[in-house]
């Protein structure tokens, strides 16, 4: 395993953590397992955000009597009513939140105190002038958040964070398909996001990674933004080959997942080579689900994020697919059109679009009717 450290701080973390989002696709025994096995290779890194909160007990009872072996990043802003994520902007909510989240995992504390998704400047604006960042300095001065950051899928929003020289490290969405974009017929490091991993340096900011598989499209020549298959390996070294990237965090639902990427600390310099990248072509991810789950809660109670993976795996050729999405509680015939989804949507999906492709592709099954 290797370690990094958190900026300004004497804290070493490990460059690939778990991202906890897929983890309830395992049930609680291998959840504990997958835990357990990723602390013994020295994994000392979780992110706890996650669709529901099926996943949040196995993982408190691993962490039992090991809780200051792991740098637990908690957010701000996440909450589950009735168990499922939703995000929220009311003070007083967001505390309970926060204070439910400590409770849930059996801690006082969070090693790093992320304010929740903030993408829009509006959104940033609402959170320095309505207590939200002054909540959550005044846990960092009584030491119940031990590093302050946020979460962002937005450069511009991001800088904004970084200029108020309160934070210490952030989650942000990093990868080659985010990070280029064409020009001249070749691909180059677009300019907000080379401005902001200057920025990130000169202010001794540090970055935890979410999407390093841009959600899994990068591992699929067919849905690859790059129009090109890169391997795990791949992903992982990209990502931590910025000099401001202290740890890589992918979503993780199963051991074999586990695995493959712990398989990068000794994957060849051939297998992590990225460097094919700079003579690709490219698309925008912009209107690419991603399967990050921002677009919930549904009002209809729809796994949006589950049903936008089934209907691509399907559109690429996966028999199981069906299978899958017709063992979903609710599909896409229970879409009401309300268009929630896509307000929340932080890469401006066509989600209702997908959800009449889904039903026109998965056509439900009527019992007991020619």
């Amino acid at each position: 395993m290797e370690y990094r450290y958190l900026p300004n701080s004497s804290c070493r973390v490990s460059t690939i953590g778990i991202g906890a989002g897929s983890l309830r696709e395992s049930g609680p025994e291998e959840i504990r397992k997958i835990i357990n096995s990723g602390m013994e290779h020295g994994i000392n890194l979780i992110d706890t955000v996650m669709s529901d909160t099926s996943a949040a007990e196995p993982i408190a009872q691993a962490l039992k009597g090991r809780r200051d072996e792991m740098i637990m990043q908690i957010h701000l802003g996440a909450v589950y009513p009735h168990e499922t994520y939703s995000r929220t902007r009311s003070l007083s909510e967001l505390q309970r939140g926060f204070e439910g989240e400590l409770k849930k995992y059996g801690t006082d504390y969070a090693d790093i105190g992320l304010i929740h998704y903030v993408d829009e400047v509006s959104d940033f604006e609402e959170i320095l002038s309505g207590g939200i960042f002054d909540y959550a300095l005044k846990l960092k001065d009584e030491g119940v958040i031990r590093h302050l950051g946020f979460s962002s899928h937005s450069a511009e929003v991001s800088r904004l964070f970084i200029e108020t020289g309160e934070i210490d490290v952030f989650m942000f969405s990093l990868n080659a398909a985010y990070d280029f974009e064409p020009s001249e017929g070749k691909l180059i490091l677009a300019k907000e996001r080379a401005e902001l991993y200057r920025a990130c340096e000169k202010r001794g900011v540090g970055i935890t990674v979410m999407k390093p598989y841009c959600g899994g499209q990068l591992l699929n020549a067919k849905t690859s933004p790059l129009y090109h298959r890169m391997s795990i390996p791949q992903c992982i070294r990209y990502a931590l080959d910025s000099p401001v990237v202290i740890s890589c965090l992918p979503g993780v639902r199963s051991l074999k997942d586990l695995e493959d990427v712990l398989g990068y600390y000794s994957a060849s310099e051939e297998e992590c080579d990225y460097s094919f990248i700079g003579s690709l072509p490219h698309r925008d991810i912009n209107g690419i689900c991603i399967y990050c789950g921002h677009c919930q809660p549904c009002p209809a109670g729809i796994d949006i994020a589950s049903l936008n993976k089934y209907l691509d795996l399907a559109k690429s050729g996966d028999e199981l697919a069906r299978d899958h999405y017709m063992k979903l509680d609710k599909n896409a015939e229970d879409c009401t059109g309300c268009g929630v989804c896509e307000k929340n949507c932080p890469f401006h999906v066509d989600i209702l679009e997908r959800i009449q492709e889904a039903c026109e592709l998965f056509p439900p099954v009527t019992i007991g009717k020619p």
